[in-house]
């Protein structure tokens, strides 16, 4: 008889996970002026904010190219204590593009909160948010779909 394989996944999906952030971060969350989230990957999980919370969210669609992630500019976000909503960070590349623009439109503060974030890459995202919330820390970065039951 062969082993069986048993994955023991941090998220049922990306609603479970926004429950999840939610529950841990719930004094935090409250706390801003703005809730940035990132589409589509991020929908979901800003559901459960969305009942929890009266802070006013505005969707940030980012885009791909051959050179790189695209992140719109956002306007009107001077002054502003923000928080980015996310489904995780992988390697750090587009959450530190979405701090760096936020720095430039010149937030009061600028926090990010996902369900995963691996520990090698906080010190990178420091470098453009004052904060960092998540659930789950592995060590190195890693594909996000281990972390979700259903993708």
């Amino acid at each position: 008889m062969k082993p069986a394989l048993v994955m023991n996944f941090n998220f049922k999906d990306r609603a479970d996970a926004g429950r999840q952030i939610v529950n841990t971060f719930r004094t935090e969350v409250s706390s801003f002026d703005l809730l940035i989230v990132v589409l589509p990957a991020a929908a979901e999980i800003a559901l459960a904010f969305a009942t929890e919370t009266q802070t006013p969210m505005r969707d940030l669609v980012i885009g791909r190219s051959v050179t790189g992630v695209v992140i719109p500019r956002l306007t009107n976000v001077s002054g502003l204590n923000v928080a980015v909503i996310d489904d995780g960070v992988e390697t750090g590349t587009t959450a530190v593009a979405i701090g760096a623009m936020l720095r430039a439109e010149s937030v009061s503060s600028a926090t990010l909160i996902v369900p995963v974030c691996p520990q090698l890459v906080v010190p990178n995202l420091l470098a453009v948010y004052d904060t960092v919330h998540t659930v789950v820390s592995p060590l190195e970065p890693e594909s996000l779909r281990q972390h979700y039951e259903i993708n």
